[in-house]
């Protein structure tokens, strides 16, 4: 099972297991207990989307392996154990041009978060970005200088750090400004 805590965390995918009749998704939140989430028939998808999944809150995922013949069930042992969180994206709301060469970005707030990256680049694939980190969930905005007389792409994500890691939510959709005082 792997995990993908950036572009959609709610998302997972399954090796298949030659000898399985199906999966059984666990899920808990925190530190709690793992509740069955989802049994997927191993002839009709490998993949599960956790639509319930809520922001902010981390969740450790485990898949089981099961096969039932006759009357009985037999599980497998436990799938290693995937944790990831989900983070709901932010949007750039409004992008600004400001004398001086600078712009200010504003964004939607997400209270869940530690903070935000905000990315910004000539180029519309953001190749040679720039990136601007933001501390604190109740901030909506930043200024940023010493800009050429360009377009610039712009985009915001959320990120949020526990313990070690570091979660991210997707990237925004992308604002342009052209700057041109």
């Amino acid at each position: 099972m792997h995990g993908d805590n950036i572009k959609n965390v709610r998302n997972f995918y399954m090796y298949l297991n030659n000898g399985a009749g199906g999966y059984i998704v666990y899920r808990k939140a925190g530190k709690g207990k793992y509740s069955k989430l989802a049994y997927i028939d191993k002839n009709t998808i490998l993949s599960y989307t956790d639509k319930s999944a809520k922001n902010g809150t981390v969740y450790t995922y485990k898949i089981v392996a099961c096969k039932t013949a006759g009357k009985t069930s037999y599980n497998a042992a436990d799938s290693n154990q995937k944790t990831i969180m989900r983070i709901t994206s932010s949007k750039v709301t409004k992008t600004t041009n400001k004398a001086g060469k600078k712009m200010t970005v504003k964004w939607s707030v997400n209270s869940k978060v530690g903070g935000y990256q905000i990315q910004y680049s000539v180029k519309s694939n953001f190749a040679k970005a720039k990136t601007v980190k933001v501390t604190g969930a109740k901030k909506s905005n930043v200024t940023i200088a010493k800009l050429a007389k360009k377009k610039y792409y712009v985009r915001v994500r959320s990120f949020k750090k526990v313990g070690k890691t570091t979660y991210y939510s997707a990237w925004s959709t992308t604002k342009n400004v052209v700057i041109k005082k």
